[in-house]
């Protein structure tokens, strides 16, 4: 079910100001605003809970209701993410690996993995890039071997 925007609402009061009919169906409703009966009788729902059962009620009479749903619209507002630390090229050459990056970050003065120290979102980006580059070298090199190796074969 989709929320009514004060767009949408505009859209079927105006509708609705512009006929001159006395009675407007749900049928004759969606014909002029170009929306499905089924979507606009969800959208309608809040003004008039049994228009999906008995789409001939007059959707003339919803249109105070819907005036006043536009004059106190208040739209939602959309929480933001939080933002995640970029990491930059000059981040990733500061470490010619994982092993470097454990090493320089991890370890304490005698060259002991300090089991109390936690990553923070950037250091976890840093070695995640780093696995991703161990595995695409060690990948390439064994498609090179096996390229050698099927050369080898052939002749």
């Amino acid at each position: 079910m989709s929320k009514l925007t004060k767009r949408q609402a505009q859209r079927i009061a105006g509708a609705l100001k512009k006929d001159k009919r006395k009675n407007i169906s749900l049928d004759m409703l969606s014909n002029s605003i170009g929306i499905y009966p089924d979507a606009l009788g969800q959208q309608l729902l809040p003004f008039s809970p049994m228009i999906l059962m008995d789409p001939s009620i007059n959707c003339k009479q919803l249109l105070p209701q819907i005036e006043d749903y536009i004059k106190n619209y208040e739209p939602s507002i959309k929480k933001k993410a939080p933002a995640t630390p970029a990491v930059r090229k000059k981040d990733m050459e500061e470490f010619s690996g994982i092993t470097d990056f454990v090493y320089k970050r991890m370890t304490t003065a005698g060259g002991l993995v300090d089991p109390s120290f936690r990553l923070g979102d950037k250091d976890l980006k840093i070695l995640h890039k780093l696995v991703c580059k161990e595995v695409s070298e060690r990948r390439k090199a064994a498609k090179s071997k096996a390229k050698k190796g099927a050369k080898a074969k052939i002749k």
